[in-house]
């Protein structure tokens, strides 16, 4: 498991705790074996032995969730949890049921948390590209005059 100085609090080290609890659970196993699993169980998605580990290391954060599953399903077959068993939470504050989800849901919640508080670069406002078309004798004609649109 990465330090909290590479991976610090959030959301991403939140995703990595979840993955390394299957991945604990599963005996640490090699990628390779993760890889191969991930093959035998025919998921929508698959990962490369480089993606696992680097996964795992908290370099990346999965772009596409069948990606992301095909990384931790392995690791529930591995360590023979169901990912759609129910994963009970003893986080609540005694009001209430506890919160349940199943292995799955819960791991794919926290993957798209983690995902979407990624950086993003900022955006550009007020910026739009200008319409260019052709006149007859092919030359570009521009509906853009430089003039702000307000």
């Amino acid at each position: 498991m990465p330090s909290k100085d590479q991976v610090p609090e959030g959301p991403h080290r939140e995703l990595l705790v979840l993955l390394f609890q299957m991945y604990r659970a599963a005996g640490r196993p090699p990628l390779k074996q993760i890889v191969s699993t991930a093959e035998r169980l025919g998921l929508d998605g698959t990962a490369s032995q480089e993606t696992v580990r680097r996964t795992l290391h908290g370099k990346i954060i999965p772009e596409r969730w069948e990606t992301a599953y095909a990384v931790y399903a392995p690791l529930c077959a591995l360590a023979g949890i169901d990912p759609d068993a129910e994963y009970y939470r003893n986080d609540f504050e005694g009001y209430g049921e506890p919160d349940t989800s199943t292995h799955k849901e819960l791991f794919r919640q926290a993957w798209s948390a983690a995902f979407d508080t990624e950086e993003l670069p900022p955006p550009i406002l007020g910026a739009r590209a200008p319409q260019v078309t052709l006149n007859a004798n092919l030359v570009p004609v521009s509906d853009f005059s430089g003039e702000p649109p307000f």
